[in-house]
């Protein structure tokens, strides 16, 4: 009777700490999931995972280069989520960005993903897993998946590690709702007197109040164009002297157009990435990740005019320029957006 007993409490507790093993999860705003203490770091440890809603603000290929790589991260991937409301329909003014990379072994001990193994998580996470549509900015979504801080802000990731268990989902709640009308901010919003960034823990004021969401700035000038490229980071100045900086993106327009000369409105996301991992009080950015060319705004308007298929470059015109991009591209596959092979 005795063993009976002592093998049925034995498969009571493996069963009870399997049990236990179980990751908590709940349903938070961006806000909760946002918050920092006085040094910048974030604060939130009530669940092992979370689930979010709301608006994707970006194509992840214009915003980092998901072709497989041996060389640092690899293959990476990202989306900012803007927030919308909280159950109680009042704004949830924050957002958080979606993170997903390659080679996790330059900061974990996890073994990195293949190039093949890449392509198909990436297959995987640009699309709603019950119907195969492709995700784009506008779609309104629910992700779910584990969170590690970062610089600044707490992203919603693998935790740098490649084990299944590990992955986030991403599910289509409604397609192309639009992207959110920027909010108009101006620098002395973002920066004092003396052109230093404004760090409120309690996230009411000053960059803090708008990170991770679509903002825009109006009238102020690229001070050191020589800068402008794919991949690299502006500075510009409003007509009181104050300063910020614009990360550009990977889209082409950066490659296909001058930098714009004069005033211009600035529309991007705001970022955060602090120079040190402690404290995360600086290191705000917008983050513009296309640009079309237009000359007046340095942002991506997404509906180019013309309506001509062959105009690769915009110009309203198909012609020998265009043939040369196209050439430039030809048969050139975009990594986790071209059907995978058909295994034999």
């Amino acid at each position: 009777m005795k063993s009976g007993i002592f093998v049925f409490g034995l498969i009571l507790s493996v069963f009870c700490g399997q049990a236990a093993a179980e990751p908590t999860l709940a349903e938070v705003t961006h806000w909760q999931l946002q918050a920092v203490d006085e040094n910048g770091i974030g604060t939130y440890t009530a669940t092992d995972k979370v689930a979010i809603t709301g608006i994707i603000l970006n194509n992840p290929e214009e915003m980092l280069d998901p072709t497989p790589s041996d060389v640092g991260m690899g293959g990476q991937w990202q989306i900012f989520i803007q927030g919308e409301t909280d159950p109680n329909g009042l704004p949830d003014h924050a957002g958080t960005a979606v993170w997903f990379g390659q080679n996790y072994s330059n900061v974990s001990s996890s073994d990195d993903y293949t190039d093949a193994e890449l392509l198909e998580e990436l297959y995987r996470i640009n699309r709603d897993p019950n119907s195969g549509y492709v995700f784009q900015a506008g779609d309104r979504v629910k992700v779910t998946g584990y969170y590690k801080f970062f610089k600044g802000k707490i992203n919603i990731n693998e935790q740098h590690e490649k084990d299944p268990q590990f992955d986030f989902t991403i599910e289509l709640l409604q397609p192309a709702v639009g992207l959110p009308t920027p909010e108009v901010i101006t620098l002395d919003e973002l920066k004092d007197e003396f052109d230093n960034y404004i760090f409120d823990p309690n996230r009411l004021t000053g960059p803090e109040y708008y990170q991770a969401r679509r903002v825009r700035l109006n009238n102020v000038t690229i001070i050191d164009p020589e800068n402008w490229k794919p991949n690299g980071e502006i500075t510009v100045m409003d007509e009181n002297g104050l300063t910020f900086p614009v990360k550009l993106g990977i889209g082409r327009g950066f490659g296909r157009y001058a930098c714009p000369d004069g005033p211009i409105d600035v529309i991007g996301i705001m970022n955060q990435e602090s120079a040190q991992f402690f404290p995360c009080i600086d290191g705000y950015h917008l983050w513009v990740v296309n640009y079309d060319g237009n000359g007046r705004a340095l942002t991506d308007r997404g509906r180019p005019r013309g309506n001509l298929p062959g105009d690769v470059n915009g110009d309203y015109r198909v012609d020998l320029l265009d043939v040369a991009e196209l050439a430039s591209d030809w048969l050139l596959e975009r990594a986790g957006l071209t059907p995978l092979p058909i295994a034999e």
